[in-house]
């Protein structure tokens, strides 16, 4: 009854999560970013049967094939407007996520007051609730490795086949939804490794069957990737940021996080340094005493650690955006469920009764301290995006931008055998379903030098658009002759010639 009673909980949870969704995208739905358009584009291709093509004509390889052939379905298939049905889609995504960590939690058998701090915790999340506003893959990412752990700890508590098999899938879904989700993959590995349960010929054949067979569809991905474009996920470019900065950043995630981030943020190395030391102490203790090796909050406080040090890893020797939430909240829950587990651990060895009770009063003062700072960040993005939409291409500045109005009456630049270039061509494609070039980045010399040989060409220019990487203006200007022939409030379109 317990059980049923929490589950109940938990729908009340998962409900008032997607509540929050609808309400902080009512003004122009999902936020779209470049991203969103990669996926968008991708989608759009499959639907028309022409394969993994992005807006540019070029192969999609940058992410894998999962989410864009998840969107095509539903648009295929069931028929739903993404820019429409989106908003739905994700918060029933995330109630889902929501209502699944419930259910976890009734089989943890916490007890209520935590369960109830933990999913308010989590349908108040600014953290969350950023990614599922987003028309990103992380929204589907998130539930997968929240499904990934619940099949996990099947597997542990009955190693057979059987569920090795459905572990498999799960992970191979991962893998080919978000690159990260090799993590996912290393703390499966990792757990049968270390599983005290199982002898070691078993373990060495169980991780070869699932290190090969999971990482199937990856490869025979990364392979078609290579076949297309000659490299494997696009041009990436070695690391700039060092390991310390990358702590740093990863520390003012976790910042805001916790309780009190405004004190926090200002010491967020030490706040990132002693998270995942302690929780590496404690985890590797706990497996040398043969403590709940088969449980939940094992298996989530593995992949906090796993997760934490893959994205360090990579943010070190790869560059790609600076270490932010989006980023990190895949491991937002796991996390969570990490520290409750510490701290329902440490509760349990208090004797006392007067000092469990005080501990309690304290955790539950900082638990609702937390509530409150989530519910003022959430009540200040409600108020921003009421005024002018989510930050992306759904925004008022784009919605009502006179160069894109123009663009989408006025397709007598697409056509006529010369390419277009913009320096935001992903908004382009979003309002006009037009296909056209990325400006180059100056740092891919192959391409400027396209762009440079191009006899002539269009270019559509924003104001407002600042992307340091590409070239600018005066660059452009330097290698091509630049016609005027529309000027706008936000941008010009040119006619390009060769000098």
């Amino acid at each position: 009854m317990k059980n049923r009673v929490f589950i109940g909980d938990a729908m009340m949870a998962a409900f008032l999560g997607f509540v929050l969704v609808l309400l902080l995208t009512k003004h122009s739905g999902l936020g779209i970013s470049p991203d969103s358009i990669y996926y968008l584009s991708a989608a759009d291709s499959l639907v028309a049967g022409k394969g993994l093509y992005q807006f540019d004509d070029k192969p999609f390889i940058m992410f894998p094939f999962f989410y864009p052939s998840f969107l095509a379905f539903l648009q295929g298939v069931l028929h739903l407007s993404l820019l429409k049905g989106g908003v739905y889609l994700n918060a029933c995504l995330f109630g889902a996520v929501i209502y699944m960590s419930g259910w976890m939690l009734a089989k943890w058998k916490v007890t209520p007051w935590l369960r109830w701090l933990l999913l308010l915790l989590m349908a108040l999340s600014p953290s969350l609730l950023e990614i599922y506003t987003m028309l990103w893959s992380e929204t589907l990412f998130i539930m997968e490795i929240m499904l990934g752990i619940f099949i996990a700890r099947k597997y542990f508590l009955e190693t057979n086949y059987k569920n090795l098999f459905f572990i498999i899938i799960i992970t191979a879904i991962i893998l080919v939804t978000r690159l990260a989700g090799l993590a996912f993959a290393g703390t499966i590995g990792l757990l049968i490794l270390m599983n005290h349960d199982l002898k070691w010929g078993t373990k060495i054949k169980h991780s070869i069957i699932y290190g090969c067979c999971s990482l199937l569809p990856l490869v025979l991905n990364l392979l078609r990737n290579s076949w297309v474009s000659d490299t494997l996920t696009g041009n990436r470019q070695k690391g700039t940021t060092p390991f310390l900065n990358n702590l740093e950043y990863y520390g003012t995630v976790l910042s805001s996080w916790l309780p009190f981030s405004e004190y926090t943020s200002k010491h967020s190395m030490i706040v990132a340094f002693i998270f995942l030391v302690t929780v590496f102490i404690l985890f590797v203790y706990r497996w040398w005493q043969k403590k709940e090796h088969n449980y939940y909050e094992k298996i989530t406080v593995a992949f906090t650690i796993v997760y934490s040090v893959f994205m360090l890893i990579t943010a070190t020797i790869s560059r790609y955006e600076t270490i932010n939430n989006r980023l990190l909240s895949p491991f937002f829950i796991p996390c969570l469920f990490t520290l409750s587990f510490y701290v329902v651990g440490a509760l349990k060895s208090i004797q006392h009764k007067l000092s469990y009770s005080i501990i309690k009063i304290i955790i539950i003062i900082i638990g609702l301290a937390t509530l409150g700072d989530y519910a003022q960040k959430d009540f200040a993005s409600y108020q921003e995006n009421s005024q002018g939409g989510i930050g992306g291409y759904t925004e008022d500045d784009w919605m009502f931008s006179e160069t894109i109005a123009y663009l989408k009456k006025d397709s007598s630049f697409w056509g006529k055998g010369q390419p277009v270039y913009s320096n935001a061509s992903h908004a382009v494609y979003f309002f006009t379903k037009q296909h056209l070039s990325i400006l180059p980045e100056r740092k891919y010399q192959n391409l400027v030098k396209e762009f440079t040989q191009s006899p002539q060409l269009w270019l559509i220019w924003f104001k407002n658009e600042d992307n340091p990487e590409i070239l600018n203006l005066e660059e452009i200007k330097g290698i091509k002759n630049l016609e005027l022939l529309k000027e706008f409030k936000d941008g010009y379109i040119f006619q390009c010639t060769s000098k």
